[in-house]
């Protein structure tokens, strides 16, 4: 049971269920929550703006690396292993030139990819040092802060990326709505996401510890307030103006996952991501992480 008042951010629904696991931060549980209707899983309490914003140093930049890939945003050697190559000729596919936004951008390898193919890149990045990393190291315009503090005109957009951004967002309508506002009509939105609570691993440990009735406690800081499911992305870009193109769900190596918690864990969690990316690869289910393309409607 949940408090009868709360509705899930995204589809509004008031079928909740908690879910056994949360975050003990600054002396308080911020528990996880799961809409029956839309899936998306959510953390309440939210933590405040303020401490949200201490979240993001430098050190985080250093080392939660693309949501559990080992390397640094500021390490360029890492940065050439992300498959951005690839993720460039699926934009390629919708437009091939354009003005070109990415909200995250980090230190700015892939805005660099962008305008040597051609695209007028703009980035938003909310980290200090990772922005002006970026307006250094590659003369790249890149505003400091949140999208909404950028103030970008009507319609001024052709593509805009979101890449491990989405799931840090503490009202992820607001970002899209201001999305839908700075894209041109048939704009294109790519976005990439973790979904770690889709896989084997988490959706049977999430039965196992209700059956015990114990909660598992994440020890990291609140970093992810939404955990997504495919069926999730589909209510929330669709009440926002847009129509998903593409969908895919991928999985990632056994050999590349973080390994947290207790040895048991971390045992059990390499040992269902064997069968998790056998089913990712061939039924394209149950993946940790989502590529999405979606066009903004006319």
């Amino acid at each position: 049971m949940t408090n009868s008042s709360l509705l899930c951010p995204i589809c509004k629904s008031g079928s909740l269920s908690k879910k056994p696991f949360g975050y003990l931060f600054k002396n308080r549980w911020l528990g996880a929550v799961e809409c029956k209707k839309c899936k998306i899983i959510f953390i309440n309490p939210q933590p405040t703006e303020r401490e949200i914003n201490s979240l993001y140093t430098k050190e985080y930049f250093e080392h939660d690396f693309r949501c559990g890939h080992t390397g640094s945003y500021f390490d360029e050697s890492a940065l050439e292993k992300l498959g951005e190559d690839e993720l460039l000729e699926q934009f390629k596919k919708f437009k091939n030139n354009g003005m070109f936004l990415e909200i995250g951008c980090a230190g700015g390898a892939f805005l660099n990819t962008l305008r040597k193919a051609g695209y007028n890149v703009h980035g938003v990045e909310y980290s200090p040092e990772a922005a002006q990393f970026g307006r250094e190291r590659f003369n790249l315009n890149i505003h400091t802060g949140d999208l909404s503090s950028a103030k970008y005109d009507d319609n001024m957009f052709d593509l805009v990326y979101m890449g491990d951004v989405l799931e840090h967002l503490p009202d992820p309508n607001v970002t899209l709505n201001e999305i839908y506002r700075i894209m041109k009509p048939g704009g294109v939105l790519g976005i990439r996401c973790p979904m770690q609570t889709n896989t084997l691993f988490s959706r049977i440990g999430f039965f196992v510890y209700s059956i015990l009735g114990k909660k598992a406690t994440v020890h990291l800081p609140p970093y992810h307030l939404f955990e997504y499911r495919p069926i999730s992305f589909h209510y929330l870009l669709n009440s926002n103006g847009f129509k998903i193109e593409i969908i895919n769900q991928t999985i990632m190596p056994a050999a590349e996952i973080s390994l947290r918690g207790s040895a048991l864990q971390k045992t059990m969690k390499k040992m269902f991501q064997y069968p998790n990316i056998f089913l990712t690869r061939m039924l394209k289910i149950f993946g940790d992480r989502v590529e999405i393309f979606a066009i903004k409607e006319k």
